[in-house]
């Protein structure tokens, strides 16, 4: 495997809404326990929020392995693959790009373009130029690597789909909501045959179908879709998975978008103690019901109470995930706003 995390990723372009859309890496729903102990460890850190000493823990491990990456076979492309995807999470989003960069060379001259941990980093490459800005040469690269992907791992494979989940999620941040939802839709058709209605996967596209039918105008489908979408999450997953916590932000959301404040407020305030409970203070999720209970507040004029939870919620933010990182700013561009 060459990655081996949970970890979500989104952009939201600086939209107040953050789609539950997302990038995947390959087999990413491992938890470690198939890595030895120091790769788990670091993978483990990275998770409660360390991205910083995962990095550090890897990095230790790489030139005790593999000094000088002498090694240039599996072992070291992992870890490698690794350090660069915790360098990202930590904030650092340029240099995660330029060693992922610098892993494909590494990669394609060693087993070539097609190969499983190739078509792995060009996943990561593609998926990291987006969040650096490069949206449309992401989507191009993403469209080069769909084929090849279904060309050597087949078209029903887990790892295909999630490509395909990616193409996807790209055209939509590209601008091209219509053009999303198709995919998307197309992905759910050919993904519940494939791994079954209660995979994991597959409910995270119902997830991002429902998101943007919403985004393309159907509010009221997006609603039904999410309500639905919640009962399943809670009786495959649990009421605190990610998943299912992240359906109920979904659903406070898009009450709000329809226009029922009150809902949406009585909503987010129930799911911010749940989310941090189950995911702790720092986590990404509750910053994003946090950012979404400040909008409602302020939609429905109650502009002190959205300063109150947007300032204590940008220096959280900064604190974890860096003056730069898109969520800090959408926070502090929000904040800014309602202090004019």
């Amino acid at each position: 495997m060459i990655v081996s995390t949970t970890a979500f990723l989104r952009r939201n372009n600086g939209r107040a809404v953050l789609p539950e859309t997302r990038p995947y890496t390959f087999n990413e729903a491992d938890t470690g326990t198939a890595r030895d102990s120091g790769q788990a460890g670091a993978y483990w850190l990275g998770v409660a929020g360390a991205a910083d000493q995962a990095v550090s823990r890897l990095e230790e491990l790489l030139d005790t392995r593999h000094p000088g990456l002498l090694d240039g076979g599996p072992g070291a492309f992992e870890l490698r693959s690794d350090i660069a995807y915790w360098r990202g999470e930590s904030g650092d989003a340029t240099g995660a790009l330029e060693l992922f960069e610098q892993l494909l060379a590494d990669v394609v001259s060693a087993t070539g373009r097609d190969g499983f941990h190739a078509l792995a980093v060009r996943n990561h490459v593609a998926y990291r130029r987006g969040l650096n800005g490069g949206i449309k040469r992401a989507l191009e690269e993403y469209r080069r690597l769909l084929p090849d992907c279904e060309s050597s791992l087949g078209t029903g494979s887990r790892d295909t789909l999630m490509v395909r989940n990616n193409l996807a999620y790209w055209c939509g941040e590209s601008g091209d909501a219509t053009g999303a939802l198709e995919l998307f839709e197309q992905l759910l058709a050919d993904v519940v045959p494939a791994l079954g209605a209660d995979d994991f996967y597959a409910l995270a596209t119902r997830n991002n179908v429902a998101y943007w039918r919403g985004f393309t105008g159907d509010v009221a489908g997006a609603l039904t879709h999410y309500r639905v979408l919640l009962e399943d999450c809670e009786g495959t997953l649990g009421t605190r998975d990610y998943h299912t916590l992240s359906a109920r932000l979904q659903l406070g959301l898009w009450s709000g978008v329809a226009g029922d404040l009150d809902d949406a407020i009585e909503s987010l305030d129930r799911l911010l103690p749940d989310v941090e409970g189950a995911l702790g203070t720092s986590h990404e999720l509750g910053f994003s019901v946090r950012h979404q209970l400040a909008r409602w507040y302020g939609a429905r004029g109650d502009t002190g109470k959205a300063v109150s939870i947007l300032g204590a919620l940008v220096t959280d933010q900064r604190r974890v995930l860096g003056d730069n990182d898109y969520r800090t700013l959408a926070s502090q561009g929000l904040l800014s706003r309602y202090t004019r």
